[in-house]
């Protein structure tokens, strides 16, 4: 039986301007989307350890901030699961982008 020791973490997500993820944030960044998929990506030529955020593997949000994802990533690499449940659209005023703050919670099989 694996001990769960996993405390769940409130973030902003990181790397929001990339490709079409201000439409996807602008879209899809509501609270009755209710939590996306977290998506570990141990090919990125980036981060060894990146981990993306992505409503059903099809629209991309971000990314978890690379602190957060050197410490999920060897739990995701064990199996364990997690997903991102929407808090927040960020938005910075004057300009045009948003950023979404999502909670990481471990998902279980029970």
């Amino acid at each position: 039986m694996k001990e769960n020791n996993f405390k769940p973490i409130q973030i902003k997500l990181a790397g929001v301007t990339h490709k079409n993820y201000q439409v996807h944030i602008k879209k899809w960044g509501s609270p009755d989307i209710g939590s996306y998929a977290v998506i570990r990506e141990p090919d990125n030529p980036y981060d060894p350890n990146a981990i993306r955020v992505s409503l059903l593997d099809t629209w991309d949000m971000g990314y978890l901030p690379r602190s957060i994802a050197a410490r999920l990533a060897p739990l995701m690499d064990e199996g364990r699961t997690f997903l991102a449940e929407f808090v927040k659209i960020n938005e910075y005023a004057p300009y045009d982008r948003i950023g979404l703050t999502v909670r990481i919670v471990e998902t279980t099989d029970e």
